[in-house]
């Protein structure tokens, strides 16, 4: 496991690494990877979540976290975050990935994914963090800030439009390799999606501000749910709904319906990251050879670069 945190720590983005608001995440992603024995679910790591975010969100409410880290510094926690508790309940190699071709284009960068090289992705988590306090920076931000569903439903499709071009990209492989069984979205999308690699998911973590918001943000969610494999959500919230909690930070998680409940969906992506290990260690020939077959978009990249 040694290795598999180097390389994570490689990977971290630079507000989290360097910004002086950001030493709580830092220090919660370090417990959690130094705690024995490793934590592997939601549930063990939630009271250092509020905990570190309550410290975080002091300095974005005192006007001491730049952007980078309101936008990068905290969605780069999380992402790491959701990366070691996926370790350690499953034994995969799990990393970042850019330049990952789909059918339509031929860049896309991954939050969580494995297996960590080649053109074929078993299994793809987007993490996302929404809903920031008021701060300097938002003079006309309510004095709860901005609402968790503010930019929710932009942020999904985004991933949901991912998700579909990786998996119209395998399905584009198969198909030029005369394997068809995922070969096109002809009739019901949704059961074409959940029968096509990568199996996507989306995680988030989500500062609400009012029962109305956390209503939206669960709402988007279930819907988003015909898009991906699952959507987990772990929603919080200043101590119910009151002002008295809002400087300094003090939150609380809000229970969410458990068919997007982020505890749930952990647990079956781990499942996932399972049998796509066994699936990478007893790849068939078939399987190799849907590998070697390029996207249009791999093509046309190649054809605009002069590569061979």
């Amino acid at each position: 496991m040694l290795g598999r945190q180097a390389a994570l720590a490689k990977k971290i983005g630079q507000s989290l690494r360097d910004g002086v608001a950001s030493e709580s995440l830092r220090e919660h992603l370090e417990a959690v990877r130094a705690a024995q024995p490793k934590p592997s679910s939601w549930a063990a790591v939630e009271d250092g979540f509020l905990r570190a975010m309550e410290v975080f969100d002091s300095h974005v409410i005192a006007g001491e976290a730049g952007e980078g880290e309101r936008q990068n510094g905290k969605g780069d926690y999380f992402n790491d975050l959701i990366a070691a508790l996926l370790e350690h309940s499953s034994g995969a190699d799990l990393t970042k990935r850019t330049g990952v071709p789909g059918l339509i284009f031929d860049r896309h960068s991954l939050d969580v994914t494995y297996p960590p090289q080649g053109s074929i992705v078993e299994v793809l988590i987007e993490a996302k963090m929404l809903g920031t306090p008021k701060h300097p920076g938002s003079v006309k931000a309510k004095a709860f800030g901005r609402p968790g569903a503010a930019d929710l439903l932009k942020r999904f499709k985004e991933a949901g439009f991912k998700t579909i071009d990786l998996k119209g990209g395998y399905g584009y492989k198969q198909s030029q390799a005369n394997l068809a069984v995922q070969a096109g979205p002809s009739g019901d999308l949704t059961s074409w999606l959940r029968q096509a690699k990568p199996k996507s998911f989306i995680l988030a973590a989500v500062r609400v501000v009012s029962e109305s918001d956390f209503a939206a943000v669960v709402r988007v969610a279930d819907s988003m749910q015909q898009a991906m494999d699952a959507v987990g959500l772990a929603c919080y919230r200043p101590k119910g709904f009151d002002v008295d909690s809002l400087n300094p930070p003090a939150y609380e998680m809000v229970r969410v319906p458990r068919s997007v409940d982020i505890n749930h969906v952990l647990h079956r992506i781990s499942q996932d990251l399972r049998d796509a290990v066994r699936n990478v260690a007893e790849r068939s020939a078939d399987e190799d050879r849907v590998a070697g077959i390029e996207t249009p978009a791999e093509a046309a990249r190649k054809l605009t670069q002069g590569e061979d």
